[in-house]
């Protein structure tokens, strides 16, 4: 299935009248009043006076930019918008919600990331179980399920590369049951392929499942352990492959990668995840691993990848965990800049490896450093400046074995940064 939509405006008119004409339908035996209007730092929203009827509209604007010393590969400086998203989200009866979110590419076309509707109303044991069915994220490592717009550092560590794939997807088109308790949280689901893949008339499908464990679930005390299973069959060939960008997104070049894997015939993926929060210092791991069996007399290939990073909050601030979803939210700072104060300063480190060689697939190894100064404004606003160090090595093929996807080996530094807004 493929959905592009070529005009933005129709489709947020649309999408607005309906929220509203929802609130506004409302019986007037179920309101005293009229609907309320309200706009802050999370959007417009406009809500049904008994409040079990509300729909907002929101977005992100991310402006980066990227500066490369270069080693072998070709690289280009230069700015980008990485990301530019609208969505539209509300709920109907109080127990149904749902969300439609779009980002605009550079060439003006929209392609749909959220789209889904879920129900809210079952409680078996005294827990909630959430229904959600559409687009929507495999809920598969801690750093792909938090968004865009509350991680620590520009990109995503290397071992993204797994999850954030268009063989894989870090978004799919299917259904997920989530339950949660104070001390845990339990997901998983089944998928097809996602809408912005092409059609096809016999599908990939997979299923994933995630548990997490919090010891501490307190605001400024939090420590979550756990991992996610992701298990994907292949109905069709070449077109599974791995690889990832040396943490900057605008060079477009992977430094390391398999080049496309053959006769695939099943994928799991495994991920184990430790974070944790002690005032204003984080901290945060994991370890990503792909097993992939191939048809024929091709051996198994095993890969994988892994990080660790910390980051304290110069003035005060805490990072804010959610444990009814699994993922870092919102960061608020003690003072804001507009309102008279000077907005959170946070520090940060990471280093990450990526090893894509197995069997005769030698698509190199490599390891970054990457350090980070990040400047909240406010709710609404943060600007960021990293530094990364990119280091890959070759591997070699045993017993003289064809090469595939041989990686270089070259040192990079990269000086990047981001402007954010979001609304």
């Amino acid at each position: 299935m493929k959905i592009r939509i070529r005009s933005a405006r129709g489709l947020w008119a649309t999408l607005g009248l309906f929220g509203v004409s929802m609130i506004v339908g409302v019986p007037a035996a179920m309101a005293d009043s009229g609907p309320k209007v309200t706009t802050n730092y999370s959007g417009l929203k406009v809500e049904s006076a008994d409040g079990r009827f509300d729909f907002r509209v929101g977005g992100r604007i991310q402006a980066d930019w990227n500066v490369f010393d270069k080693d072998v590969t070709p690289l280009g400086d230069g700015l980008e918008m990485r990301r530019a998203r609208l969505k539209g989200q509300g709920k109907l009866y109080e127990d149904f919600k749902y969300k439609l979110e779009v980002n605009f590419d550079p060439d003006g076309k929209a392609a749909i990331t959220d789209g889904w509707m879920s129900y809210n109303g079952f409680k078996p044991l005294g827990s909630p179980l959430i229904l959600t069915f559409g687009h929507q994220k495999v809920p598969f490592s801690q750093q792909s399920m938090t968004s865009s717009n509350w991680q620590v550092f520009q990109e995503r560590s290397m071992q993204d590369g797994f999850i954030d794939n268009p063989a894989t997807g870090r978004r799919r088109l299917g259904f997920v049951a989530r339950s949660y308790g104070k001390r845990w949280l339990a997901s998983a689901g089944v998928f097809g392929e996602g809408v912005d893949y092409p059609s096809q008339a016999d599908e990939n499908f997979g299923t994933a499942s995630r548990l997490l464990f919090y010891p501490l679930a307190e605001k400024r005390k939090l420590l979550t352990v756990g991992g996610a299973v992701y298990y994907r069959k292949w109905r069709r060939d070449n077109e599974l492959k791995f690889g990832a960008r040396p943490e900057a997104h605008i060079s477009g070049a992977k430094l390391v990668s398999t080049g496309d894997l053959t006769n695939v015939e099943d994928m799991i993926m495994y991920n184990l995840q430790v974070s944790g929060v002690l005032g204003s210092f984080h901290a945060q791991g994991e370890y990503t691993g792909s097993n992939i069996q191939r048809r024929g007399p091709a051996g198994d290939l095993t890969l994988g990848g892994w990080y660790v990073q910390a980051g304290y909050f110069l003035t005060g601030e805490n990072r804010n965990y959610d444990w009814k979803s699994g993922k870092y939210k919102r960061v608020t700072p003690n003072s804001m800049v507009g309102d008279g104060g000077f907005g959170a300063w946070e520090i940060a480190a990471r280093y990450s490896e990526m090893d894509l060689s197995s069997q005769e697939i030698q698509g190199g190894e490599e390891r970054n450093v990457t350090l980070g100064l990040n400047w909240w404004l406010n709710r609404s606003l943060m600007m960021r400046l990293n530094y990364v160090y990119a280091k890959t090595d070759p591997t070699t093929s045993e017993g003289g074995a064809a090469i595939t996807g041989a990686g270089r080996d070259e040192s990079i530094n990269i000086i990047e940064g981001r402007f954010q807004v979001v609304f």
